[in-house]
């Protein structure tokens, strides 16, 4: 009743608060050696934070001493004078644009779902479309959508690698298809790297998205908030190496207005909870002018600004602290990776980039029985898939077919890990085109990662088990 005096975009918003409570409450839950290490508390081996640094930067940071000023306004909700000249330096150092980063190309913000959500703002009309491919970042659709009113339009690779240069084709087939319909496309966004798979785009595929968009005079947002998160191990060391869109010449690819790094503090430097995202736009002067007019919304808190400006300035730490959680992904990476191998299960394989995988349980799912009331059909057979209509999923933004014995199966699985108190994301998400894929996180640390691989074996062999199989 409550909800019929909240307005339209409040009625909206009601679903979604409550599916995001449901999972804060897990949150509470977490494992934690000092806080919560009693009972049967949860493990998230699904949410993109790095738990690996956290220690070294708790040090590093406790070292800093916070000033009268910092309980101010400051320079404003852009981010401080100070903090822009650190990112300037550190994206010339780290990035190697061809073009010199100035501090007055940046807006900073509080974090980069802030940065996304100003972003859509200052581009797109309420109903204007914004391409990303599948499988894609499940922040996307909430950042660009709730209250820019912005479509995202998810692009299906059917069949096609992601990461590759033929991928373009299908961007520009499902432009045509939006624009065919009514939707005006406005943007495309890459996250690159890539968020689940990742990886990392070649330069040609780069230039290729840049000539797309130049084509039809559409903006290419480029958020690399995991591009200093690269690891190395004996399983990728043909992996492409990251490649941002500044070190590109963009000569007769893509209008330089037209381009857009959106980067932050979350991922490189293990601080989702500090929230610092930063906007390079390099030759869009008129974007930056129109989102400051609306940036007291996403102002970023002063402290945040001062840690994220004392790590950027400390270039001897920063390298140490690169490296060393370099080092930590690759140990969590291979951990991960052998214990799918042992329990025959497979992933994109590859990555380099970022704390996770993109784990493949298709294969294990399609043999599960899953038990349903009596008054629904009973119980579904061994090792028989069922003839079923096609059902229809409603997305954010997105209608697409699946088969209901699928959606059945992924629900049945994702419930196990559950009731086993161990989260893994589910590849319905991130718009997977298939059900079965998941999100392995490894950036916690080795006796957490221990504990969830360990459920999730047991969620496994309870899979087996369900299937009337064993494992070999």
């Amino acid at each position: 009743m409550s909800e019929k005096t909240l307005s339209k975009r409040g009625q909206k918003g009601v679903p979604a608060g409550e599916a995001f409570g449901k999972l804060v409450e897990m949150f509470a839950q977490i494992y934690d050696q000092e806080s919560n290490p009693d009972g049967i508390p949860s493990i998230s081996l699904g949410v993109a934070e790095n738990g690996l640094m956290h220690e070294e930067l708790v040090s590093f940071f406790n070292k800093i001493d916070i000033a009268p000023k910092h309980l101010t306004y400051g320079d404003g909700p852009f981010g401080s004078r100070a903090l822009r000249s650190a990112l300037a330096s550190f994206f010339n150092d780290y990035f190697h644009p061809l073009q010199k980063v100035l501090p007055e190309q940046l807006l900073v913000a509080s974090g980069c779902t802030s940065v996304l959500d100003l972003v859509s703002f200052g581009i797109a009309d309420e109903g204007d479309g914004i391409l990303i491919g599948r499988p894609l970042y499940t922040g996307f659709a909430s950042d660009l959508n709730s209250r820019s009113g912005a479509i995202v339009c998810p692009v299906s690779s059917e069949g096609q690698d992601p990461m590759s240069e033929q991928m373009v084709q299908q961007y520009e087939k499902e432009l045509l298809k939006q624009e065919k319909q009514g939707t005006k496309i406005r943007a495309i966004i890459l996250a690159s790297p890539h968020n689940p798979l990742g990886k990392c785009y070649s330069v040609e595929t780069l230039k290729a998205y840049m000539r797309l968009c130049q084509r039809h005079r559409i903006h290419l947002i480029s958020d690399e908030i995991y591009a200093m998160t690269i690891y190395q191990t004996p399983h990728n060391a043909s992996a492409l190496p990251f490649t941002s869109v500044l070190a590109i010449d963009t000569a007769d690819l893509i209008d330089p207005s037209l381009l857009h790094v959106v980067y932050g503090m979350s991922k490189d430097f293990s601080g989702n909870g500090l929230r610092c995202g930063v906007l390079l736009s390099p030759a869009n002067p008129s974007l930056l002018k129109s989102l400051k007019s609306i940036a007291l919304f996403a102002w970023p808190a002063s402290v945040a600004d001062l840690y994220w400006t004392a790590l950027l300035n400390d270039r001897a730490f920063l390298d140490y602290y690169f490296a060393e959680n370099s080092r930590k992904l690759g140990e969590g990476y291979m951990l991960v990776t052998d214990f799918l191998r042992k329990e025959g299960v497979g992933w994109v394989e590859g990555s380099s980039a970022g704390f996770f995988l993109w784990a493949d349980f298709r294969a294990l799912l399609g043999d599960a029985i899953v038990v349903r009331d009596e008054g629904e059909g009973g119980k579904g057979k061994e090792g028989v898939e069922e003839e079923v209509e096609a059902m229809t999923i409603e997305r954010p933004s997105q209608v697409y077919k699946t088969s209901k014995r699928a959606k059945e199966r992924d629900d049945w699985f994702y419930g196990k890990l559950m009731e086993k108190k161990v989260y893994v994301a589910s590849g319905d998400a991130f718009f997977a085109e298939e059900h079965g894929w998941y999100r392995i996180s490894f950036s916690v640390p080795k006796e957490v990662l221990d504990i969830g691989l360990r459920r999730l074996g047991e969620v496994l062999g309870e899979v087996r088990a369900e299937a009337g199989g064993k494992r070999e």
